[in-house]
């Protein structure tokens, strides 16, 4: 195509999608007879309507044919976003540098997942459930279970946590090459692991059409990869919706088939310096324009979208500043996340409170006071209250709109408990007040909703409502008090996370040589993206 210089228009819908029948990734491509001296690109991720506004005579959506690599990836962008990634890609090394990583690497492929990939129920414990048979608890050695990460325990800043356990029948010899341990081994080593194998020896055996059928047939179905796992990697998703990498720190985690990918540091290069770049808005911003558009937002990550990233070539000083705040930063998401569980765990032990909508509300009537404004014309008392229902969850609705326009507006949530009042912000402005409580409850019902604000992000204000009339209910139990001090633990772990990315940013766009028009390109995308 580059050498003919065909091609003239270039549609991309990106992940909308154009056909009603199948789920497709569509791009439509006009040629000519004749070479052309550009490609024009538009981007319409609306569907048709956006394509029929592009207006084709805009120079800004034509590229030259020697702009595009001779030989690899066409970076299908136009104007300053391509001008950044073309000027980064140029300064910058790429993610599969050899000085920077030996390998991008999917995990491990048993073609028999229900038969190895069991749950971890207690010491030397385990549920197997194969397909099409009742699940059994069996017992097996833990020093033969490594545990597996899937995409969803792969998490940005967090080190990986699973209840995931794969039989792993494979140890690295003295030279340190990754084998398959022999039967004879294995039956000496690990009888409790070995009997449950040979318990599905038929099944293993017939995998693939009796491929499996021979003494090493409890073999997993692709050998390759298994000598990447028990190192220290970076892992990251293969679906995700913005860049989210984690670092295997204690070399112990085992990669799920194609489901996350490992990357692995050279010799010499700090897998941390690649945590943080690889988690910064930079290479954020330039994977999501490469990286392949899936539906409801989302991207696949997979090494043909990530090895090109750019990462800065900087002095040893600057990368090992780098290093120490990306450790810092998984050293906060993950002591967050582990708190968020302990609050949980004390939050499902307490009294919980069902409030009416006037608790939030406390200008709403009551159904009698309400009912007594009935229209004369209603005689029946059943008319009466209907109307009167009608008319308070007309008013309820009212101010589930404004708390809806407030979330929309994506402001800092915060709670305050005052002069016994309880009150709720967003971005500075009173959303909520008027709650008038006693010190214990009001204490309570404040942590509580910090709690909310600080868990999740809220978009719908009518599941909102109903979880913040809902607080624990007073009480002297230890349960409460110890609820109270982890909130109290999690705001300042949450802080301290906030302040660390904005430096670590800061620091990211400074190494990157960021002009202000760059930054300003990147920031607006990293906001947009965080508001949405």
């Amino acid at each position: 195509m580059r050498r003919t210089r065909q091609l003239d228009r270039w549609i991309d819908f990106k992940a909308h999608q154009i056909f009603d029948e199948a789920i497709t990734y569509t791009a439509v491509q006009f040629f000519t007879k004749e070479p052309c001296a550009q490609v024009r690109i538009a981007i319409a991720p609306g569907g048709d309507a956006e394509a029929h506004d592009v207006d084709w005579s805009d120079g800004d959506l034509a590229v030259p044919y020697n702009a595009f690599a001779a030989n690899g990836e066409w970076l299908m962008a136009t104007g300053t976003e391509r001008a950044l990634i073309d000027r980064l890609a140029r300064d910058c090394l790429r993610l599969d540098d050899q000085r920077l990583t030996s390998g991008i690497t999917v995990g491990i492929q048993t073609s028999a997942d229900s038969f190895y990939h069991l749950d971890r129920i207690g010491t030397n414990r385990y549920r197997c459930a194969p397909k099409g048979v009742p699940a059994c608890e069996v017992e097996i050695e833990d020093a033969i279970m490594k545990p597996l990460i899937s995409g969803g325990e792969a998490k940005r800043y967090e080190e990986p946590a699973t209840d995931t356990y794969l039989l792993f029948p494979y140890a690295r010899d003295p030279r340190g090459n990754m084998r398959l341990i022999p039967a004879d081994e294995m039956e000496q080593r690990f009888p409790r692991a070995w009997q449950y194998l040979l318990s599905w020896e038929a099944e293993l055996r017939a995998r693939e059409g009796n491929k499996f059928d021979d003494d090493n047939w409890y073999r997993f179905g692709r050998h390759q990869n298994v000598d990447k796992q028990d190192i220290p990697k970076l892992i990251v998703a293969q679906t995700v919706p913005e860049m989210r990498v984690c670092a295997d720190t204690s070399a112990d985690k085992y990669l799920n088939n194609v489901r996350v990918n490992g990357i692995i540091a050279a010799t010499g290069t700090d897998q941390s310096y690649l945590l943080g770049v690889l988690n910064g808005p930079i290479s954020d911003f330039v994977f999501r324009r490469i990286g392949k558009p899936k539906q409801g937002g989302w991207f696949e990550a997979n090494k043909q979208f990530i090895a090109p990233l750019p990462i800065p070539n900087v002095s040893p000083e600057d990368r090992a500043e780098i290093a120490a705040r990306a450790r810092e930063l998984q050293r906060n998401w993950t002591r967050r996340r582990e708190l968020l569980h302990s609050i949980e765990d004390r939050l499902s032990v307490l009294a919980r409170a069902r409030h009416p909508a006037r608790w939030l509300w406390p200008d709403l009537q009551e159904l009698p006071e309400m009912t007594a404004q009935a229209p004369a014309v209603l005689k029946l008392q059943g008319e009466r209250r209907a109307w009167a229902e009608a008319q308070l969850n007309e008013f309820e609705a009212s101010r589930l709109e404004a708390l809806q326009a407030a979330l929309d507006g994506g402001g800092r949530l915060e709670a305050a408990f005052r002069e016994g009042e309880l009150r709720l912000y967003v971005g500075g402005a009173i959303i909520l007040d008027r709650i008038y409580l006693n010190d214990g409850a009001g204490r309570l019902a404040e942590a509580y909703w910090r709690w909310l604000f600080l868990s999740r992000k809220w978009r719908e204000a009518d599941r909102f409502a109903a979880e913040l009339r809902r607080p624990p209910v007073e009480s002297d139990s230890p349960a409460t008090h110890q609820f109270v001090e982890r909130i109290g633990e999690l705001a300042d772990d949450v802080n301290a996370i906030e302040a660390g990315e904005r430096e670590m940013n800061e620091r990211l766009f400074q190494l990157y040589a960021l002009t202000a028009d760059e930054r300003l390109l990147v920031e607006n995308d990293h906001m947009r993206r965080r508001d949405a």
